[in-house]
């Protein structure tokens, strides 16, 4: 078991839209999982949140990290890359994400893209390509 987490490697796209990661990839593959952060939002709040109070914040956090644990722990591996879907998607946001994988997960080789049409990202881009993160 620690031979299989010890090799573990898992490719994450930080996509703001469905369509824009289509157009980038053509289509989501069987070792996909589409972590869509709006969804979450809509189902645990029934409510369109803008800024989460600290509470939300927290519950939501929960939430992705119990994905993400799954995607990432599950035994067969069978997902190779995980998507992370949010139309709210900021820099800060990528940054955040790129920290708290890395420190949870200091065993799992991560290779994190951004797909980034508008070209908002270029300064995290840098920063994932020098591996300043």
């Amino acid at each position: 078991m620690t031979e299989d987490i010890a090799t573990r490697e898992l490719t994450i796209v930080f996509v703001r839209d469905y369509k824009t990661f289509v157009e980038h990839f053509s289509k989501k593959c069987k070792s996909d999982y589409v972590l869509n952060i709006n969804k979450i939002v809509k189902e645990k709040f029934q409510t369109e949140i803008f800024i989460p109070n600290k509470v939300q914040a927290f519950l939501l956090n929960y939430e992705i990290s119990k994905l993400i644990d799954k995607v990432i722990k599950i035994k067969n591996q069978k997902y190779s890359r995980l998507i992370y879907l949010n139309t709210e998607l900021s820099p800060t946001g990528i940054l955040n994400s790129i920290n708290f994988l890395k420190t949870t997960y200091g065993w799992v080789e991560f290779d994190f893209t951004v797909i980034d049409p508008d070209k908002e990202f270029q300064a995290v881009l840098k920063d994932i390509k020098k591996g300043g993160l």
